[in-house]
């Protein structure tokens, strides 16, 4: 996809381009990343308000041979195959309240290397196939480059997140647990008093 050579290690974030995304640290940790992984190539998908400055810095930093903005990928065709096309995915939001991308991720066999605060900490919780670092620029850049670099923990990675996801977060799980929800919800309540007329 995008003329990317098969044999080329991807990194791939996906998701709304904006400041809060921390998108700048990501760049910081490929710029460790090249040292050990020379032809590394980030593939951001998405758009928003942080792009231009992006890839101003992309230009500014001489990273534009390793950086790819690829824009808006629609989920019915493009995106799917975004992710198939990468050898990790790589998040270190810090306002998430979902973290949907990393479950598509996941679902898709993607490993990820993550920061897991707010939402995505839940997401992540006990989640196979996936590596779980503080935001410390070093730290997560060995992670990346031990994903990239070691063709079976990708494997292995790649193989749990599938039943991760299956395990815990399906469509027949996700309704499972609302009805759940209601059944305790419903339960707790409690009957009003019968008023009797005067």
């Amino acid at each position: 996809m995008f003329g990317i050579p098969p044999e080329r290690p991807v990194m791939l974030l996906v998701g709304r381009v904006a400041y809060e995304k921390n998108i700048g640290f990501i760049l910081d940790v490929l710029a460790d990343v090249r040292r050990a992984v020379p032809d590394v190539l980030l593939v951001l998908a998405g758009e928003g308000p942080a792009l231009p400055a992006l890839r101003r810095r992309v230009e500014t930093e001489g990273l534009t041979s390793s950086v790819l903005f690829v824009g808006y990928l629609d989920r019915r065709h493009g995106l799917a195959d975004c992710y198939r096309s990468a050898d990790v995915f790589v998040f270190a939001s810090r306002t998430e309240t979902q973290g949907l991308v990393l479950l598509e991720a996941l679902a898709l066999g993607v490993p990820v290397v993550s920061t897991a605060v707010l939402g995505t900490k839940e997401v992540l919780h006990n989640a196979r196939g996936a590596v779980v670092v503080e935001e410390d620029r070093a730290a997560f850049a060995r992670a990346v480059v031990d994903v990239l670099t070691r063709a079976d923990l990708r494997r292995s990675l790649a193989s749990a997140a599938r039943i991760h996801v299956a395990a815990h977060w399906s469509s027949a799980v996700m309704a499972r647990r609302l009805l759940e929800l209601y059944k305790r919800l419903a339960g707790g309540r409690r009957r009003p008093a019968n008023v009797s007329a005067a």
